[in-house]
């Protein structure tokens, strides 16, 4: 079989829990496109303190893509405690800082830390440039990734990235040569959405004429009110520019009187595993269909 360029875009736990399934299908080359908007906790302190990316997203997506009983794992996922200005940090955060000084872009940074892990899959940041999110709601402004995650049940009418920024050439590179590209799971305003708010994201997906879009939409409602519809979801995607036909994954438990406004989609049986994410399993079995298609 020839092999499939896969392409995730996302963040946080999401994109990892993805990155590592498709990971085990050989037949594919696998990148994954990281959000670095975070603004918290140890990723956010490291911001203020060192004017870097979002590293914790790119950490997180690494260590799901390594060999878990590697001591490179285990030392890369540690985490002080106790331990006076360190404690709360993630051993792999501070690498990455340190390694970034060494680096001229924060892109060669993460191929070096890919190395360091022995990757095969290729992970790049969004964007080799420091940039926040910023979210407008009907009333008010939130700027900063834990703000806009905050008020998202008030709606967001608007969706920013302060500065605009560009994404590399080795992201575009990368859509560019992909044959499938994978939107979410996650959080639809702070991993799924940050990525396609760089215009030239969005062109180059366009202009993949051979290129197949899923959305992949959570195993469970992300918020308790109407713009948590998968419709107005994709419908906000194409707000952004985005022409080409979205295809929909939607869990069987998620069905609704506007299922039929999400088409094209295919439904599946894709319930929640302990932590409330796609069932290893059944997800697998899920993606190897509409990779295989």
């Amino acid at each position: 079989m020839t092999d499939i360029n896969v392409t995730c875009i996302g963040g946080g736990h999401g994109l990892g829990h993805l990155l590592s399934i498709i990971n085990d299908f050989n037949f594919v080359n696998l990148t994954g496109i990281v959000t670095t908007t975070d603004n918290g906790g140890s990723t956010g302190r490291l911001r203020d303190s060192c004017d870097t990316i979002s590293w914790g997203d790119i950490r997180y997506c690494l260590s799901k893509l390594s060999k878990k009983s590697s001591t490179k794992a285990l030392l890369f996922e540690y985490r002080f405690d106790k331990s006076g200005d360190l404690s709360g940090h993630s051993l792999g955060n501070l690498m990455f800082c340190a390694v970034d000084s060494l680096c001229l872009r924060p892109t060669e940074t993460v191929q070096v830390m890919r190395e360091y892990l022995d990757i095969k899959a290729n992970v790049l940041p969004m964007s080799d440039t420091v940039t926040h999110l910023v979210s407008h709601s009907s009333n008010h402004s939130y700027f900063g990734e834990i703000a806009v995650d905050d008020h998202a049940n008030q709606g967001v009418k608007n969706l920013a990235l302060t500065p605009a920024v560009k994404p590399s050439k080795e992201v575009l590179d990368t859509l560019k040569n992909a044959d499938i590209l994978f939107l979410g799971p996650g959080s639809f305003y702070t991993s799924t959405l940050p990525s396609l708010l760089m215009g030239a994201v969005i062109d180059v997906i366009n202009q993949n004429t051979d290129l197949k879009v899923y959305f992949i939409t959570n195993v469970e409602n992300e918020f308790n009110n109407q713009y948590d519809e998968t419709h107005y979801q994709l419908e906000f995607i194409r707000k952004l520019g985005l022409t080409k036909t979205v295809h929909s994954l939607i869990p069987h438990h998620r069905i609704s009187h506007v299922t039929d406004l999400c088409k094209p989609y295919t439904i599946a049986d894709l319930p929640a595993d302990i932590n409330g994410r796609h069932q290893h399993q059944f997800f697998q079995e899920q993606l190897l269909e509409l990779i295989k298609l």
